[in-house]
């Protein structure tokens, strides 16, 4: 996970965070992802969900050629 988006956070905190999601499982740690994401974008429905969740690891043009989905068109 990079820390840069962390920055801004007391190191401690960061730690405590860090430690945390490090105890988690990988499963556990794809749930927090899609509740991000939902806390994100309430109005998204579950393939928007998905798709917004997928561009995050996959990138602009795999997206576009396995999903038709271009994250650049949906901020």
């Amino acid at each position: 996970m990079p820390e840069a988006w962390l920055s801004d956070t007391d190191p401690q905190a960061r730690e405590v965070y860090l430690n945390l999601f490090r105890a988690m499982t990988p499963g556990e740690r794809v749930a927090r992802v899609f509740e991000l994401c939902e806390f994100q974008y309430p109005g998204a429905d579950d393939r928007e969900v998905f798709l917004r969740v997928a561009a995050r690891r996959l990138g602009r043009d795999l997206m576009i050629a396995a999903y038709g989905w271009d994250p650049d068109l949906h901020p």
